[in-house]
């Protein structure tokens, strides 16, 4: 695993994100010329450019989340081009199956217990919903937590990464007008 804040992991999620930046460029030229040159919206552009770093940021993790695997699992069978299936396959490749420890139970059953469950309840519902693989049943509450912190770590290095790439490239745009 590399960590979000590591060269490694910057350089990786970089090079993979140009990949699947080209990838979806070559895919979508094929498509223009058959439809007599169609331009992409915006909202194209948008989804295809947050998938792809959803991709990357995916891939330069590696595989030991279950929110890698829920992200990199609809793209392996999605993509179409084999340079795309290398990546996946490569970041998918080294599958490992954890072991759940079984859910403990207990608790008082006073009624400021109850609304404190039922309040526990309905938030790890909702965060089920936000992290990728969080939906599975298998998951416990410990590993649901320890996910969504390695997932919102990630997110925050992709971000910084994306928002260096932005600031390079409106530099580059201004130093060619000048």
């Amino acid at each position: 695993m590399q960590g979000p804040s590591t060269k490694s992991f910057r350089q990786a999620f970089l090079e993979n994100l140009l990949i699947s930046l080209q990838l979806q460029q070559e895919h979508t030229s094929k498509h223009d010329s058959s439809s007599l040159g169609a331009a992409m919206s915006l909202h194209e552009r948008k989804l295809a450019v947050k998938s792809s770093a959803d991709v990357a940021m995916a891939a330069a993790r590696g595989p030991g989340a279950r929110w890698t695997r829920a992200i990199l699992a609809p793209a392996s069978s999605a993509c179409k081009v084999q340079r795309c299936r290398r990546i996946v396959i490569r970041c998918r490749g080294h599958k490992r199956t954890l072991k759940r420890s079984a859910r403990g139970g207990g608790g008082s059953t006073s009624n400021g217990g109850e609304v404190a469950r039922r309040l526990v309840r309905r938030r790890t519902m909702a965060l089920r919903e936000v992290i990728p693989g969080g939906r599975d049943a298998a998951v416990d509450e410990a590993t649901l937590l320890r996910e969504a912190m390695d997932y919102v770590v990630h997110l925050r290095a992709q971000v910084d990464v994306l928002r260096q790439v932005s600031e390079a490239v409106q530099r580059s745009g201004s130093s060619i007008l000048q």
